[in-house]
């Protein structure tokens, strides 16, 4: 997929606000103010991992420092995670809110990765006025909401904030909204078992505008993908439309033993700010990584029959491709003939399509499959391209 795509490009407006929230809190500029931060992101990064306290996570925006750091290094990445998932439910299945002024809330919202994100991809719609609503614990956090959403949407995007848990409902403003989104929170939440996740889910429902949208994010780990899945099976099993990433409403066959769960895997550009950051921490930015699930109950772009999603990389060996995918509720390994193409012309037809992204081709579902040859493949979505007639 291309990196630079503009529907997933991270804006110059938000990487220029928190370079400058970094020369403030370190009284430096330019790249001297990004090296002050160095130290601080490997101390957020050992937190979210190495470090992960079992119960209460602190209130790390509360110290000046550590939120710029975050705002360089980690919201980048969750502003694209955000973006991808909006390519797909906008882009693929139609959605767009039936709201003259749309309300979005971010709950969990941090210092806004993934609302001024949602807020951001809606004004490429050309939906011009916006009302932002965000709700965290930290009430430093929220005020660097208020700050980066200005600097990023400009003033047509009203921006409102609470001082709220995601885990409960009661501290939540009552809606309606158009699109509420739940970024990285669910993780966060280990004293809900399925029974409290879906009644957490109903809250979410109860807060919805009609048409409106209800986009889960979470981390890439298989812990927390599947518990994200079985939660998103449950609710498609129901009276809501299930409309990313999976492409109906029945059960992931991911799920149980096996190698592969849900989840993403996408190629992005990091921003300059965040690469010169990362030249002593060494941290992998080729791709973003991340689970995710959306529901509305909207009226749905309607998709033809025979379609698959991509659940693997694409594996190039010797006269092939090989990938895994998930169609009509099962797993299918598939092989694509190369013969009679150069080194560079399979490395360009493997590098069109990945992980999440959307194929077809002409034949029935089989659980091993080998096509014909390489043009039976027809890539039918990525983030970055159109869906065929």
């Amino acid at each position: 997929m291309s990196p630079t795509d503009s529907s997933i490009a991270y804006p110059a407006e938000a990487e220029a606000f928190w370079v400058g929230q970094a020369e403030l809190v370190s009284e430096k500029l330019g790249d001297e103010a990004l090296e002050r931060m160095t130290p601080a992101v490997a101390h957020l990064s050992d937190l979210f991992t190495t470090e992960r306290p079992d119960k209460k996570f602190p209130d790390y925006f509360a110290d000046p420092r550590l939120l710029a750091a975050y705002g360089v290094f980690f919201l980048p990445q969750s502003f694209t995670r955000t973006s991808i998932a909006l390519a797909q439910t906008c882009g693929l299945r139609g959605w767009k809110p039936s709201s003259q002024v749309p309300a979005i809330l971010d709950l969990g919202s941090g210092p806004g990765s993934c609302g001024v994100a949602a807020a951001y991809r809606l004004r490429q719609t050309g939906i011009n006025k916006i009302s932002l609503y965000g709700v965290d614990k930290s009430p430093s956090a929220l005020a660097s909401m208020e700050s980066f959403a200005r600097a990023t949407l400009g003033a047509d995007v009203e921006t409102k904030t609470r001082i709220g848990d995601a885990s409960r409902p009661e501290t939540w403003p009552e809606g309606p909204f158009d699109l509420i989104v739940a970024g990285f929170v669910v993780n966060e939440m280990p004293q809900l078992d399925h029974a409290a996740l879906l009644r957490w889910f109903g809250e979410l429902k109860a807060r919805l505008a009609p048409g409106g949208l209800i986009l889960i994010l979470e981390p890439a780990l298989r812990i927390t993908a599947e518990r994200l899945q079985k939660l998103s099976d449950d609710v498609a099993a129901g009276e809501m439309n299930r409309i990313a990433p999976e492409l109906d409403a029945l059960p992931d066959p991911q799920l149980g033993p096996g190698e592969h769960w849900s989840h993403e895997t996408r190629a992005w550009e990091a921003p300059a700010s965040t690469e010169f950051v990362n030249r002593h921490l060494h941290r992998d930015l080729r791709e973003v990584r991340f689970s995710f699930t959306a529901f509305s109950d909207a009226p749905l772009t309607p998709l033809p029959p025979g379609l698959s999603r991509l659940i693997s990389d694409v594996q190039i060996i010797k006269g092939l491709l090989r990938f895994i995918t998930t169609r009509d509720g099962a797993i299918e390994s598939v092989e694509v003939p190369t013969r009679g193409l150069s080194k560079h012309e399979v490395k360009k037809l493997a590098a069109t399509f990945g992980r999440g992204d959307i194929v077809r081709h002409p034949h029935p579902a089989s659980s091993k499959l080998r096509l014909a040859n390489h043009e039976e493949l027809r890539v039918f979505w990525t983030p970055e391209t159109p869906q065929e007639p």
